[in-house]
């Protein structure tokens, strides 16, 4: 069978995950990887997991192993509800939908919305994850640069003011605000303000995916953009993937009803329904405070890395690049001198034992070529600062 004759359009453009075929090297023995984007397992709360898991069980197990509505459990949209208000998101129950991962909201916001050819605004550098999913549906990509404070509103609005011009405005902006991924750099007040007003002014959405919120180990807490949502134009994400451990695939969205019933039809061609199991863990796991202990925990453990990291990159590459200093999240953004390419040194670092993730892989244009991200997340401390001074021996520093 030749499938070449077979295979959609849709997935004919559509490359590997960079971030994914990278992993296949970061479980190479030796490899100090500072390229994943992954919560570390020493933070799973595996007892407390185990304990929920048997109480679930133990409860109503002929409900919660049986096909549930696609919506998602009752109890945990509940405690969903109850935290979207306590950070200002104003939302009722047919607002929410469970989701099998934040991806698969993003999945289900474009199968909603998008047709080919459609435009889409993204911040440079973003998530490479959102940006495969966004190709996946043949839209648009038009990038808008990041500097130290988020996204930058003259340019976003120079770009929307001639859309206008045309007549056929993007579906949608698409935005990481807090401690993005992956730069690490939170969208201030400010702009967070400006940007709705934008959206306001051209009847335009804002996708706003916020896994990282709780994961602040500095600062002051800023509110979601949906907070200051007053017309519909926001649709918000977030997930326990990062809070709690990614291997359940439970995350949420706040939108729009018509927009959530909508998503709710194109869900049910997907998967039913989220796991009725790991729904109702999660549930039972918050529903008796152990998350409020759980992110003290991982906050000082993810804190101290970020600051060897911090300290790591200032005591070897001062004066010879720039970089991120993120209050939370998981991520350090380094910029070296233009004429560095992290891409062709990629193999270097590999001979070395070290890898990263090259910045043109984030942005939707190739940018960002003198760039790399690095994630403290998953490597030990010591091996933290072995990697930043082998990435300074390979960029000859």
């Amino acid at each position: 069978m030749n499938f070449e004759l077979l295979y959609s359009d849709r997935i004919k453009q559509l490359s590997p995950s960079p971030i994914r075929e990278l992993l296949k090297i970061a479980v190479k023995p030796g490899i100090i990887s500072l390229a994943g984007g992954n919560p570390s397992p020493d933070t799973f709360p595996v007892k407390e997991l185990k304990d929920c898991f048997l109480k679930v069980l133990e409860k109503d197990w002929k409900r919660i192993l049986q096909y549930s509505p696609t919506e998602g459990n009752t109890d945990l949209i509940e405690i969903i509800k109850q935290y979207s208000r306590n950070q200002g998101i104003n939302c009722e129950t047919e607002n929410i939908l469970i989701t099998s991962g934040s991806q698969q909201g993003m999945d289900l916001v474009c199968k909603v919305l998008l047709n080919p050819g459609d435009e889409v605004i993204v911040e440079l550098p973003s998530y490479p994850g959102s940006i495969h999913t966004l190709k996946s549906y043949q839209a648009k990509l038009t990038g808008v640069p990041v500097d130290q404070e988020g996204i930058d509103i003259d340019i976003l609005e120079d770009i929307l003011k001639d859309r206008q011009k045309t007549g056929i405005l993007p579906k949608f902006i698409y935005l990481i605000p807090t401690f993005q991924n992956p730069s690490g750099v939170t969208l201030t007040e400010t702009r967070r303000n400006s940007i709705i007003k934008l959206a306001e002014k051209y009847g335009i959405l804002i996708v706003e995916d916020d896994p990282y919120n709780a994961l602040r180990y500095d600062g002051e807490n800023i509110k979601p953009i949906k907070a200051l949502d007053r017309n519909e134009n926001v649709i918000y994400m977030s997930s326990f993937s990062k809070t709690f451990c990614p291997g359940v695939r439970v995350a949420w969205v706040v939108g729009p009803k018509d927009l959530i019933r909508k998503m709710v039809i194109g869900k049910q061609g997907a998967d039913l329904h989220t796991s009725s199991l790991n729904q109702a863990i999660v549930a039972e796991y918050c529903r008796n405070n152990l998350m409020e202990n759980h992110l003290k925990d991982i906050l000082s453990y993810y804190k101290e890395k970020r600051d060897i990291m911090l300290e790591s990159i200032e005591r070897h590459f001062k004066n010879v690049a720039t970089w991120t200093k993120p209050q939370g999240g998981f991520f350090v953004w380094m910029s070296l001198d233009k004429k560095e390419n992290t891409d062709e040194l990629f193999s270097k670092a590999v001979e070395k034992g070290v890898i990263y993730v090259p910045g043109s892989s984030f942005c939707v244009d190739g940018s960002n070529k003198n760039s790399m991200r690095l994630s403290f997340a998953t490597v030990s401390n010591e091996n933290i600062k072995k990697g930043i001074q082998l990435l300074s021996e390979i960029f000859s520093l």
